[in-house]
């Protein structure tokens, strides 16, 4: 189950995308939708392995209220344009691939904490941006910045 909010689209998906033994095709519709690229609407599947990260993060870290989606799927176009506007983007961001996300949480969660949990899952990369508030979390080599 995973309770996601989009602030910038104002959407929201609550509830299972995996049951009994499989995903649930719909769910994952519904989430791809939600991560979609905001700057021109780009679509992509966004990769299993991300979205069981999320849900074993809020687990651990007992976070029941919305994950807020900063950044899902972000096309080559998007990147490379924010790359070319000076922006702290990575030329191969796994952005591009449906495998990272940028999130926030709630005020009952402080983002150092997130941190902390983040890390002790030892799942991939995880971005700490203490000024903009969010986590970066991908299912990419385990490092940290």
């Amino acid at each position: 189950t995973l309770t996601l909010h989009t602030r910038w689209s104002a959407e929201d998906f609550r509830g299972p995308y995996y049951e009994k033994g499989r995903y649930l095709p719909d769910a994952l519709a519904e989430i791809n939708h939600l991560f979609r690229d905001r700057h021109n609407q780009a679509v992509t599947k966004v990769d299993i392995r991300l979205l069981d990260l999320l849900n074993g993060f809020s687990a651990k870290a007992n976070y029941t209220n919305s994950l807020e989606i900063v950044c899902g799927y972000r096309s080559r176009s998007t990147n490379n344009a924010l790359l070319h506007e000076g922006q702290r983007v990575a030329k191969d961001s796994l952005h591009i691939l449906g495998r990272a996300v940028d999130v926030r949480f709630g005020k009952e969660l402080p983002l150092k904490q997130a941190r902390q949990i983040a890390l002790s899952m030892q799942a991939g990369g995880v971005g700490y941006y203490r000024k903009q508030k969010f986590l970066h979390l991908d299912v990419g080599p385990v490092r940290s910045w």
